[in-house]
């Protein structure tokens, strides 16, 4: 189940796992069946996910493989050597989706989008994006990209509302990402959530994950549980009723952002 620009609509997401703990639960995701693996520059885990990709006997083109530049590699001098550096450590020619994982100061902007551009346009990139972008951000990047950007990833849970982004990125002709899909937690502790997931005799997680990807929104849950993994993966079974669709989304103007770093973070929408 993959968006119109092929993104499978549930992800695994790898951050904070490094090490063996990252190479594992790699491993078992793409053992499950999950074909959408996500990483970063910043996550320091590309050389563990490379090689839990390499040990898994897949076909390179049967797992989409996500991976974005962080904001210290933005500038002219670094990008496209951190990219080529990333795709060295995760031992591909190219990912499937390159993103820039946090805005730009504004000095390095439009040379950023402008670099992001050149690594689809010279085979480091299948597809490009962005990450953690703002409605006034998304549409400076795509007036100024000259390749087409697909995605942009951001905090999305049922308690935050980001409607309006995902307006304004549909418009643009970009699809959501959903990180931090459980809002670490904190998701599965809420009452709506627990009521419908009462009613319907299914865990939390498997309420909030539907919530999201039920949107067109792409989510990228991280867990090193096998059951919690299977589990997600029944997100893709089942449909959840119009009214409770919009129970969820009305508890999502609780707006509780989880993530923010100072000195990163944008004013958010």
């Amino acid at each position: 189940m993959n968006t119109a620009n092929g993104i499978p609509f549930l992800g695994y997401g790898t951050y904070p796992l490094t090490g063996a703990e990252c190479r594992d639960g790699v491993a078992m995701a793409l053992d499950l069946g999950i074909r959408h693996i996500d990483t970063a520059q910043l996550y320091d885990n590309e050389k563990d996910v490379g090689q839990a990709v390499a040990r898994s006997g897949l076909k390179r083109d049967e797992i989409f493989l996500v991976t974005k530049v962080a904001r210290d590699n933005l500038d002219r001098r670094h990008f496209t050597h951190s990219v080529e550096e990333s795709l060295d450590k995760l031992g591909v020619e190219q990912v499937d989706l390159l993103l820039i994982h946090w805005p730009p100061a504004e000095a390095d902007f439009d040379q950023a989008i402008d670099a992001l551009c050149a690594a689809q346009a010279s085979g480091l990139a299948r597809q490009i994006g962005v990450s953690n972008f703002t409605i006034a951000l998304m549409k400076r990047a795509a007036k100024r990209a000259s390749h087409k950007l697909v995605n942009n990833q951001v905090e999305f849970h049922p308690l935050l509302d980001q409607s309006q982004v995902k307006a304004e990125a549909e418009k643009l002709g970009m699809v959501l990402s959903a990180y931090s899909p459980l809002g670490r937690g904190a998701v599965l502790k809420d009452p709506v959530v627990l009521e419908v997931a009462t009613r319907l005799k299914r865990p939390p997680s498997e309420i909030a994950l539907r919530w999201i990807i039920q949107q067109g929104v792409v989510a990228v849950p991280m867990t090193t549980r096998r059951e919690n993994a299977r589990s997600n993966m029944r997100v893709l079974d089942f449909e959840l009723s119009p009214a409770d669709m919009a129970r969820l989304s009305q508890a999502s103007q609780q707006n509780r952002r989880l993530v923010s770093p100072l000195g990163w973070a944008p004013k958010w929408d």
